[in-house]
């Protein structure tokens, strides 16, 4: 710090202490990069927002060490967490989606599931409670200054950097922050998108029934909710009548409950709508407290129209909310948020300590920016299907037509359902193609299935899981950087060789013998090119003398 200017000089900024910022800043900080995380709020905001990690945010979780913290988080272990859809909470349920327990979870994770292949099945809890993990986590690096209480009021392009002009939240105390890096995590309204002249491309708020324009979150304490419905607990309540629609969703299992209410047009967001909102949804009176109310805009399907700034070596980035905005049906945004800062995080790291070129920060765009599109597409078609959902008459009518009116809808939100929330292709099918860090032709790209996943070990693709043993999965054997793994058939002499001339050149390359023709099936190769985000950077049967071009483009080229 130069205290006569107060100026903090740094390696890399990170503009936003969210989900986004703070995996950033683990990533960076378990490197020993110096690094600034900036956020106005001294402490994770006490209010719901995302309400789910997924599968694959949970293996990063794994890799990073803590995922058993996040998992602890939220619900009891015996918990339901299934999703149901009623008319009303206390009347007439229409159809269910099963969900694990946080303990069935636990058990799934050493099973053979062929559906879902992963060592870490999606953990729902809420934002709010998975953000004080991700900041302890945080605070365990040194090289990882926290700015908490301090907001960004501008940011300055620089020749080599990026200055960052902030003021005290409580005192209004000015302090400059110049970095080689600045990475805008800072949401929708970010000052380093704004400083870049970057704009959203998409589709913003549309008019449905629900899920649409103007909503309310109203969180509340009821801990008689679950015996007002007379219903099996469930993790998500959704309400469907003509009168009101409502998504609830438990939080902790005792009593804090969230509410998303659709605001129509010209109704003012108080507590007496809040209140009148609540019992519609339930469908009789119940006791409840309102803790606290938000307003918020749904059907975003907005993605930034560059992740960066227009240099071939970017200086100045942006992930999470700056760089695309959500609607938060099939829980996408906090997910991707996460899946940008992981591969963002070691590309920033390796420029950082000198081992890639500085081209490789343009690799973040190219892959980045269409996983950014696709997910913004699931999570608004998965709005459009919900929210312009027709409702049959006599829906509510304890009558024959009622009855089969019910069927009918039910049947309609049994495959929605399954179709928004049992997505094994969204959580573990995220594929780099056409990325310049691994020279694949795009065409030769899997098909991108929503519903279903098929592993495979493509240039490109998530490494597959795989049971070593009865405790460790494949990525626990994988090193902190890049991995060359060899399976039956690899040239094992030849890879130790390669590996130990990578090291003295300065590239962290570690070898990973996994023996068995399970492996080798799986992974198609005899020798994996794992990158430090657990993606497959290359796969062949033979270590040719130009391999180290191969290790030369997935470092930038």
């Amino acid at each position: 710090m130069d205290s006569e200017s107060n100026t903090l000089r740094t390696q890399v900024a990170i503009a936003g202490g969210g989900p986004a910022g703070m995996v950033l800043a683990i990533e960076l900080g378990r490197r020993g990069v110096p690094c600034v995380l900036i956020d106005e709020d001294e402490r994770p905001p006490r209010f719901p927002k995302a309400n789910a990690t997924t599968a694959r945010s949970m293996e990063h979780f794994r890799r990073l060490g803590f995922a058993d913290r996040i998992r602890a988080q939220g619900l009891p272990p015996d918990f339901p967490q299934d999703i149901a859809y009623f008319t009303r909470y206390a009347r007439h349920e229409l159809a269910r989606l099963p969900g694990l327990t946080r303990e069935e979870a636990r058990s799934r994770r050493a099973s053979h599931d062929d559906r879902w292949p992963t060592p870490e099945p999606l953990h729902r809890g809420q934002q709010m409670l998975i953000e004080p993990v991700l900041l302890e986590q945080v605070r365990r690096y040194p090289s990882v200054s926290l700015q908490l209480g301090t907001g960004v009021v501008s940011v300055e392009r620089l020749d080599a950097g990026g200055r960052l002009h902030c003021e005290s939240a409580a005192t209004g105390r000015p302090l400059r922050i110049e970095a080689d890096y600045v990475v805008g995590c800072d949401g929708p309204r970010s000052r380093v998108r704004e400083a870049l002249g970057i704009r959203y491309e998409g589709l913003r708020e549309d008019d449905r029934d629900f899920m649409g324009g103007r909503m309310l979150t109203v969180y509340f304490r009821a801990p008689g909710f679950y015996e007002a419905t007379g219903k099996q607990r469930a993790w998500q309540y959704w309400a469907v009548n003509r009168e009101c629609r409502g998504l609830t969703i438990s939080i902790d299992g005792s009593g804090q409950i969230a509410c998303a209410l659709q605001l129509p047009a010209g109704v003012a967001p108080t507590r007496e709508f809040a209140e009148r909102g609540l019992v519609a949804t339930m469908g009789a009176p119940f006791d409840f407290e309102i803790i606290g109310m938000s307003e918020w805009t749904a059907g975003y399907m907005l993605v930034a129209e560059r992740f960066a700034d227009d240099s071939p070596e970017p200086r100045l980035l942006l992930a999470g909310d700056a760089a695309h905005l959500f609607t938060p049906t099939g829980g996408q945004g906090y997910n991707t948020a996460v899946d940008d800062a992981v591969n963002l995080g070691w590309k920033l790291a390796a420029v950082c300590q000198g081992w890639a070129r500085p081209s490789l920060l343009a690799s973040y765009q190219a892959e980045r920016q269409p996983i950014a599109r696709r997910n913004t597409r699931f999570s608004y078609a998965m709005a459009e299907s919900i929210g312009r959902l027709p409702l049959p008459d006599h829906l509510e009518h304890d009558s024959d037509a009622g009855h089969v009116a019910r069927a009918v809808l039910g049947e309609r939100l049994a495959e929605h359902a399954r179709r928004e929330f049992d997505i094994p292709g969204i959580h573990l099918g995220v594929f780099y193609a056409g990325s310049p860090l691994i020279g694949l032709d795009a065409a030769l790209a899997p098909t991108d299935d929503w519903t279903h996943y098929r592993p495979h070990a493509t240039p490109g693709a998530r490494a597959p899981h795989l049971w070593v043993d009865e405790h460790r999965a494949i990525f626990d054997c994988f090193g902190r950087d890049f991995t060359l793994l060899c399976l039956d058939g690899a040239d094992h002499a030849n890879a130790q060789r390669i590996a130990e001339q990578a090291r003295r050149a300065g590239l962290p390359l570690e070898t990973v013998s996994i023996a068995g023709s399970t492996a080798r099936e799986l992974y198609g190769a005899g020798h994996i090119l794992i990158r430090p985000d657990h993606h497959v950077g290359w796969r062949g049967d033979r270590l040719t003398p130009d391999f180290d071009q191969v290790l030369s483009r997935a470092r930038g080229g």
